[in-house]
Formats: structure tokens, C-alpha cells, sequence
């Protein structure tokens, strides 16, 4: 059991590594004039290519288990794959990332009011004092180390809509443990990826009659290829299976190492100083995690 527990945290410490550079890469899409429907777009058209040859057969074969569940695996599809995507690629067209971060930084407590909301789960002392001393590091990082920076934060039209994105993957997260476990992972992610294409089609459509209907550039591919490969198909697999081995509650809490991998983003692609606040939020953002996690029944 505890070789599983280990290797659920590994899974969901690379979707966090992998999501961090999510937001990079919206940034840098807004940067180099990369509309944020078309990143959405081309991201889940070139992952439900790439992983469709080797699921279509799985999908086929296990089609009645997702008949069954269909409802759910279409709620999740808007929620996860349409709705928090896009609205991420959104925001980072007017917010900054400081704001984006600091604003994803509630998605623990959101799974945590979802969890029993939806599914009656019970919170641990541990859970609440470790995603609050996890929150201090996300914010001793975000604000590196000065609170009085805190003062110059002004939310604007995109922090409301990352808002939004990380209320929804609060509740993705939740119902996704919904899911009867019968259901295969990856074939499943294929059914989500495929609804959630055709919910944003109709809005990239709109779109692209102001930004055009295709990259045009050798920077727009590599961006695609990132958010489609790693944070598209590797972080919502690790994330789902993450998830279905200790519980959404209890996986929430790696959702605050994204400030931190965002910070280590900074440090390696613009010369940015690893400072003393960095080594104060590591340590809140671990032993927030290790609290999270200690002493709960599975």
C-alpha cells in the first residue's frame, strides 16, 4: 500500500511539473500572438491523434462500461478539458502569472468543499492545517518574500476567468472519482478529449475569423506540441490515476507545487535568482503536503 501511496505522489507531482509549464506556455502564446481557443484547439486535436491509434480498440471494446457513465464523462470533458484549458489560455491574456498562480492556489479548497458536497467526505485536521501551511508557501513564492507586494496585486477581467477555470477543476476533480473505477484510464481520457474537442470547436470557429483558423508559425507548433504532449495527455493520466489511488481531497494539495515549478520555469528559461523566499516556500509547500497526507484513512 504505501509503495502505491509513493508512487500516486510521483504521478501527481509530474502533472503539477508539467501544468506549471502550462502556464509558461500561455504566456508565451500570448507573447508571440497565439490565440488562446486556437491553443485550446490544436492541443486536444493533435492529443486525441496522438493517443487515439492506440485506445480507439479499448474504447470499442469497454463501450457499454462508458455508455453507463457517459453523463459524468461528458460533465468532466466540459469541466476539465474544455472549460479550465481555455479559460487558463484566457486569463493569461490580461492577468499576470503572479495573479494566475495565486488565483489556482484555491483549488484545494475547492476539492476540499466539493468533497463534501457531492461525496460526503470527511477532512482531516491535517488536511485543513496542511493546505494552509502549503497556501503560505504558495504565497511566500508568488509574492517572493515580500508581503507588502501583496498591495501592488489589481484583479482584472482575467483573474475572474481563471476564477472560473479553477472552480471547475475543483469540481472535475471530484466527480472524476465518481467514475466507476472499471473504467480504463487512458481509453477514457480519450472519450473526455474527443467531447471536449467538439464543445470548443464552435468557439475556436468564432474565433479564428478574427486570429486566423491555423498557426502559422514554427513557435505556435512547439507551444501546441508541449500543452498537447505533456500538459495535455502525461498530466491528466498521472493526474486521473493520481487521483483514483488516495482520493481527490488528499491529490489536491500538489496542485500548490505549481507556483513553485512555475518559479523554477523562471529561474532556468529567464535568469531569475533562486532567492531566500524560494527555500521558505519549498518548505511550507513539503511539509503541507506531508501533513495533508498524514494520519488519514484510505
Amino acid at each position: 500500500m504505501q509503495n502505491k501511496i509513493f508512487f500516486a505522489f510521483i504521478l501527481l507531482g509530474l502533472s503539477s511539473l508539467f501544468w506549471s509549464g502550462n502556464f509558461l506556455t500561455a504566456k508565451l502564446a500570448f507573447n508571440y500572438s497565439l490565440s488562446p481557443l486556437k491553443l485550446s484547439f490544436f492541443r486536444w486535436l493533435l492529443a486525441f491523434i496522438i493517443i487515439v491509434p492506440f485506445t480507439f480498440r479499448d474504447v470499442f471494446n469497454h463501450r457499454e462500461l462508458i455508455k453507463k457513465d457517459i453523463y459524468k464523462i461528458i460533465i468532466l470533458s466540459i469541466l476539465g478539458v474544455t472549460i479550465f484549458n481555455s479559460f487558463t489560455y484566457i486569463a493569461l491574456q490580461s492577468t499576470l502569472v503572479i495573479n494566475a498562480s495565486l488565483m489556482a492556489s484555491i483549488a484545494p479548497l475547492l476539492i476540499i468543499f466539493f468533497s463534501w458536497l457531492i461525496i460526503n467526505a470527511k477532512t482531516s485536521f491535517f488536511q485543513f492545517f496542511g493546505i494552509i501551511l502549503s497556501i503560505i508557501g504558495v504565497i511566500c513564492i508568488i509574492l517572493k518574500g515580500e508581503f507588502n507586494n501583496l498591495l501592488f496585486l489589481e484583479f482584472i477581467p482575467g483573474d475572474l476567468w481563471m476564477f472560473v477555470a479553477v472552480f471547475c477543476w475543483g469540481l472535475y476533480s471530484v466527480i472524476l472519482k465518481k467514475l466507476n473505477p472499471k473504467l480504463p484510464l487512458i481509453p477514457t481520457l480519450t472519450v473526455m478529449i474527443l467531447f471536449g474537442l467538439i464543445f470548443i470547436f464552435p468557439f475556436y470557429f468564432i474565433e479564428s475569423f478574427t486570429y486566423g483558423f491555423f498557426p502559422n508559425k514554427f513557435s505556435d507548433l512547439l507551444m501546441i506540441f508541449y500543452v498537447a504532449v505533456f500538459a495535455g495527455i502525461f498530466s491528466f493520466i498521472f493526474w486521473n490515476k493520481g487521483v483514483s489511488i488516495i482520493g481527490a481531497n488528499r491529490a489536491g494539495i500538489f496542485l500548490h507545487l505549481i507556483p513553485l515549478f512555475s518559479s523554477i520555469w523562471a529561474i532556468f528559461i529567464l535568469d531569475e535568482k533562486f532567492s531566500m523566499y524560494h527555500t521558505f516556500g519549498i518548505l511550507f509547500i513539503v511539509i503541507g503536503i506531508i501533513l495533508a497526507n498524514f494520519k488519514v484513512n484510505l
